[in-house]
């Protein structure tokens, strides 16, 4: 039995395709993908129709559904308006009803039994919330309570583009890095192989090279990166350098909202925006 683990997609088709392609060379009996399906690449329908048609165990993550809350109308005025919020916005532009149906049917977690093996848990950041981070070896403590959460022999966590494996006292736990763009120092496309050997479950991650001016063109013609601002590039940025160039962004112009008196915003003004827009030191972080 192999299984192969995703997460963090983000409508980054090449990715996607990528990893399949690679897949190729094993036996799959199944893909599981923990989440964030959508949000920053320019591909988001195709993106879920070529997952659904491979029929995938697939579950929502934070980024999927704040996408639902926009469009349902849940989320503050500013989201429709302010400048920090134009990728999300061209995000929903871009995606059908069918798209936004077929998220919201989506579990925030699921468990995946297949016969012979033990249960997996497959949640997006962790189980009480899909925006947390999980980070080993920074906060073991946080892994703690996810462990202590949960009663499942395997536990599946997305969301930090980070992958990492822990086996702790028969348990084991996993995060297979991000399909779209991870942040450990790597370029390329992320996911794991679960192979069911001896009683375990054993883990294999993989890095694959893909075509990075393939979405950097497809985020040019299709408008992403105008339309999506500071942000859009950003993503970019991720993707090419192995980076997390999009909190580093937010962190600087934060910081810079903060200067001028706004203390603690999760906005910021839009006058402030485009001035970290300009000044922030882009050009560091080596990318095209």
């Amino acid at each position: 039995m192999r299984l192969a683990v995703m997460s963090d997609v983000h409508g980054n088709l090449p990715a996607l395709e990528t990893v399949l392609n690679n897949l190729q060379q094993y036996e799959i009996d199944g893909i599981i993908v923990a989440g964030d399906l959508v949000g920053g690449g320019p591909h988001a329908v195709e993106t879920i129709r070529l997952l659904r048609s491979l029929g995938c165990l697939m579950i929502r993550g934070n980024a999927d559904s704040g996408l639902l809350r926009y469009d349902a109308g849940e989320v503050p005025a500013n989201r429709y308006t302010c400048r920090q919020f134009a990728l999300l916005r061209w995000t929903h532009r871009h995606v059908d009803r069918g798209t936004l149906d077929f998220i919201k049917s989506l579990p925030e977690q699921r468990v995946v039994e297949l016969a012979g093996t033990v249960a997996i848990r497959v949640v997006h950041g962790s189980p009480r919330n899909p925006s947390e981070s999980i980070f080993p070896d920074r906060d073991p403590a946080a892994l703690d309570l996810a462990l202590a959460q949960t009663s499942e022999p395997v536990l599946v966590c997305g969301h930090t583009h980070i992958p990492w494996k822990v086996e702790r006292e028969g348990r084991l736990a996993l995060n297979p890095g991000s399909v779209c763009g991870p942040l450990d120092g790597e370029v390329g496309a992320q996911y794991a192989l679960l192979t069911w050997c001896d009683d375990h479950w054993q883990v294999r991650h993989l890095t694959i090279p893909y075509d990075l001016e393939r979405i950097h063109m497809a985020c040019r013609e299709s408008g992403l990166l105008e339309e999506g601002g500071a942000l859009a590039q950003a993503f970019m940025l991720c993707l090419e350098t192995g980076q997390d160039v999009f909190e580093d962004f937010f962190a600087y112009a934060c910081g810079l909202a903060a200067e001028a008196g706004f203390q603690d915003c999760d906005v910021v003004p839009d006058d402030i925006w485009e001035h970290a827009t300009l000044t922030f030191d882009w050009s560091s972080y080596g990318g095209k």
